[in-house]
This record gives C-alpha cells, sequence and structure tokens, in this order.
C-alpha cells in the first residue's frame, strides 16, 4: 500500500477510534440518543474528518443501521444494549468501528462480541480464507453457548466504498476467498442470545445515492445532488435532510428519489425473535501482522 494511503488510512481510523470514545462517555442513563450521536459527527468533523455514514446507535434487539431522527424522544436505559457504529473517511478512505455498552454491567453477551472479535483480528493475514475466520468466530459463539448473527457480515472497504465486494462472514461458509496484502476489512462480528436472523423494520432512517433519475419535484432533485455530491455518495441520514427543509417537502423528495431508483433505502434491521444484539468491530488492513487501524 502507498505510504500516502496508509497514513489516510491510519488517520481515519484514529479519529473514528477517539470519536467512538468520546460517545461511549456520552451513553448515560436519560440522555437521548439522538444528542449522542448527533455530538459524535460533531466531534469527527473537529477531528479533521467526515462522517462515512451516520453514526448508528441501535438499541436492544435493533443490531442495524438506526440513526435517529431529530424529533426521536428515545433515552439510553440502564439495562440497553447500546450499539454505536462509527465510520469516518479521510478523502474517501475509510474506518469503521463499533461498541456495545450497557450501563447496568457488561455481560456474557457482550464479552462474546469482543472474544469473536478479538479471535478474528489476528486471521487478517495474506492465504488466510474468509470459511476459517467465518468458523472461527462462530466457534466463539458457541463457547458462550449464544448465536452469531448469520445473515450480518463485516465487509472490504474501498476509498469512498463502504462495501467493497467481499464480506466477512460470522459463521462458517463454503468459500474460495483467500486473504490478500494490502486488503482492508471491517470486521463485525454480531452475537445474540436469540435465533441469529435480523430482519428489515420501517422506518428506513439512512439512505445512498445510486444515481441520477429524473425526478419531478425540486427537492428530489437537491436530495439526489446532496448525496451525489456533498456526501460523496456515502450513506447519510434523513435526519441531516431534516436540517435543510421542512418535513413535508422531505418526504415527497425522499419518495420520488427512491421511487425512482436515485437512492437505496436502508432499512433498521432486528433480531428476528426479539432478542437483543451486541456488536463489536474494528478496521484492520490484511498483513503479516495485521493492522488494527481503529485502537487508540
Amino acid at each position: 500500500m502507498e505510504k500516502e494511503i496508509l497514513n489516510k488510512y491510519l488517520n481515519a481510523g484514529r479519529i473514528a477510534a477517539q470519536a467512538l470514545q468520546y460517545g461511549r462517555g456520552l451513553i448515560k442513563e436519560g440522555n437521548k440518543i439522538v444528542d449522542i450521536v448527533e455530538a459524535v459527527e460533531r466531534k469527527i468533523e473537529s477531528l479533521g474528518g467526515k462522517p462515512a455514514f451516520p453514526v448508528n446507535i441501535s438499541l436492544n434487539d435493533v443490531a442495524a443501521h438506526y440513526s435517529p431522527f431529530l424529533d426521536d424522544m428515545t433515552i439510553v436505559k440502564s439495562g440497553d444494549y447500546v450499539k454505536l457504529d462509527v465510520g469516518v473517511h479521510v478523502e474517501g478512505w475509510i474506518a469503521d468501528t463499533a461498541i456495545t455498552v450497557r450501563l447496568a454491567g457488561e455481560d456474557e453477551m457482550i464479552k462474546c462480541a469482543n472474544k469473536m472479535l478479538a479471535t478474528a483480528l489476528p486471521m487478517f493475514r495474506p492465504g488466510t480464507s474468509l470459511t476459517e475466520i467465518g468458523e472461527a468466530i462462530e466457534n466463539v459463539a458457541k463457547e458462550f453457548k449464544l448465536n452469531p448473527v448469520r445473515n450480518l457480515t463485516g465487509h472490504s472497504l474501498d476509498r469512498y466504498n463502504l462495501h467493497a465486494g467481499f464480506i466477512v462472514p460470522n459463521v462458517r461458509i463454503s468459500s474460495t476467498k483467500t486473504l490478500v496484502e494490502d486488503e482492508v476489512y471491517a470486521v463485525e462480528p454480531f452475537c445474540t442470545s436469540g435465533g441469529g436472523w435480523v430482519k428489515d423494520a420501517e422506518p428506513p432512517m439512512i439512505f445512498r445515492w445510486l444515481a441520477d433519475k429524473p425526478v419531478r419535484f425540486p427537492e428530489a432533485r437537491k436530495i439526489i445532488e446532496l448525496g451525489k455530491t456533498n456526501f460523496s455518495k456515502l450513506p447519510f441520514a434523513k435526519r441531516w435532510l431534516q436540517h435543510q427543509m421542512t418535513a413535508m417537502k422531505l418526504e415527497v423528495g425522499l419518495k420520488q428519489a427512491i421511487t425512482s431508483g436515485a437512492l437505496h433505502a436502508y432499512n433498521i434491521l432486528k433480531e428476528s425473535s426479539g432478542a437483543p444484539v451486541a456488536q463489536a468491530e474494528h478496521t484492520v488492513i490484511v498483513a503479516d501482522k495485521p493492522i488494527v487501524i481503529t485502537r487508540l
């Protein structure tokens, strides 16, 4: 990897790690989750990065893709499993990291997610197969008598591309893919006391530009342009647009943009049995000694 690109990855990782720890300190009983994500996004900007996606704060059975609207009144409670997921990019080079916090105390499920991640990271050496990694992650869940979430995975990263073609499974799969030096992966095991499957839930809170398409409504055209340019074709929050237009215009604009095929909408992901989910995540560069860029 070129030194300039490596330095941008390392910088993105440093900012993501600092922003995540800053956000961890804001997870206190009674705090509104929308205030937490907005503060973390401001922190990212203050440290010289940009969000690679809206900060996610997913509680309990919600596994991912929850980035609250401005009027969301949800507060943190002591027994909540609070998954804080932070992505940062520096000129398009992305770092992605997450933790699970439970104010009532770290339990076996959180310990399991952390051990799943700790087991996988040293395996990110050239020649390791995705089959081996998935099996190792799954075996940790079995050790804790819990289930990995089978239909959520980690993912390869590239410039301005959060999902760059390869997955990091949380269970054993049949795959011929082996790791190559300098590839970059977000490794994010999820575990649960439930069945280990997530399902889509409404409403979508996060969107991404797909293509320029003809639309009639001016606000739809504005949203498409913002997704393409201001948000660099990376995922963006509906909350970010609430700062810029009225609720009615935003609803109509998003609907037209999605229907036309210009935007992709990310549904909230919930554990299908309603059981809580824990997550842990780091970003790693494949090397003989794997480089974990999101550790402080």
